[in-house]
C-alpha cells in the first residue's frame, strides 16, 4: 500500500545507517506499479461506464421525442385530412392531440433539466451537487412519465378511432 511505501521510506529517512533490503524495496516498487495500474484500470472503467449512461439517457430522451413529437405530427397530418372530410368528428382527437404535445413538451423539460442537472453535478459545493441529484432523478420520473404520456395517447387516439366504426 501506498501508506506502508510512505513509512517505510520515512523511516529509511531517518534511519540512514540502516540497511535497506534491496529485495523488500523492489517488492514495494513492484506492489505499488500493481496498485497504480490498478487504480488506472478502474478510474478508465468507470469513465466508460459514465459515457455509457450518458448515451442511454441522450437516447432515451431521443426516443421520447420522437415517440411524442411523430404522434403529434402524425395526428394533425390526420386532422388536416380530417377537416376537409368530417370536420365534426375532429373534437374526438383533440384531446389526443393535446396528451401528445404535453408529452413533448415534458420531454424537452427533461433534456433542459439533464443539462442544468450536470452543470450542478460539476460545483464543488455539496448543497449544489445535491440539487443536481435531484433534478437527475427527476428527470428519469420525467422520462419515464413521457412514455406513459405515449401511451395514453395512443390509447386516447385508439378510442377515438372506435367512435368511427
Amino acid at each position: 500500500q501506498s501508506d506502508d511505501l510512505l513509512a517505510y521510506l520515512n523511516r529509511v529517512i531517518d534511519a540512514p545507517e540502516e540497511e535497506v533490503d534491496p529485495v523488500k524495496l523492489e517488492q514495494i516498487r513492484a506492489q505499488l506499479q500493481a496498485n497504480v495500474e490498478d487504480r488506472k484500470a478502474q478510474q478508465s472503467s468507470a469513465l466508460e461506464m459514465f459515457r455509457s449512461v450518458i448515451t442511454a439517457g441522450q437516447n432515451a430522451i431521443k426516443t421520447s421525442l420522437l415517440m411524442n413529437g411523430g404522434a403529434t405530427i402524425a395526428l394533425l397530418a390526420f386532422l388536416g385530412k380530417l377537416t376537409t372530410e368530417n370536420p365534426g368528428k375532429l373534437s374526438v382527437f383533440s384531446g389526443s392531440l393535446m396528451i401528445f404535445t404535453f408529452g413533448v413538451f415534458v420531454i424537452g423539460l427533461v433534456s433542459g433539466l439533464t443539462y442544468l442537472s450536470q452543470w450542478l453535478y460539476s460545483s464543488q459545493s455539496e448543497r449544489c451537487k445535491f440539487w443536481g441529484w435531484v433534478l437527475n432523478v427527476s428527470c428519469i420520473f420525467m422520462g419515464l412519465a413521457s412514455y406513459g404520456i405515449f401511451i395514453w395517447g395512443a390509447i386516447d387516439t385508439y378510442l377515438g378511432f372506435k367512435q368511427f366504426a
